[in-house]
């Protein structure tokens, strides 16, 4: 199991950070309105990157099992902001339940990959 939840995690974080910088526009609805879009959009792919490639290290994967739930954490109140706003990131009502639900099985994947210090592939 364990390694399953390295490869998800890193698959999640790289992906994730990669469509960050190479597109990063469908990022600035998540983003309040007066906020550096961009920049904020960019930062937050730079993290997922690091991210991503942290839990494929052993000597790191502990530290970024954790940044992976600290951010998920970060990103659950703006999954919860969307679910309630007039015109949702995502336009299927239901996208929005499921993101935070998703949201929530993510950081405890990730807080149980940082109580696993001595974990390697």
């Amino acid at each position: 199991m364990h390694w399953i939840a390295i490869i998800i995690i890193a698959v999640w974080m790289l992906v994730g950070g990669v469509l960050h910088m190479v597109m990063p526009e469908p990022f600035f609805r998540a983003v309040p309105d007066g906020w550096p879009k961009l920049a904020i959009v960019y930062l937050s792919g730079i993290a997922e990157i690091a991210i991503g490639i942290g839990v494929l290290m052993p000597r790191t994967r502990a530290i970024a099992g954790l940044a992976f739930a600290v951010m998920c954490l970060v990103y659950l109140p703006i999954h919860v902001w969307d679910f309630f706003r007039a015109d949702p990131i995502f336009s299927v009502p239901w996208a929005a339940s499921a993101r935070i639900a998703v949201q929530l099985i993510i950081i405890a994947l990730g807080l149980w990959l940082w109580q696993r210090r001595t974990i390697s592939i």
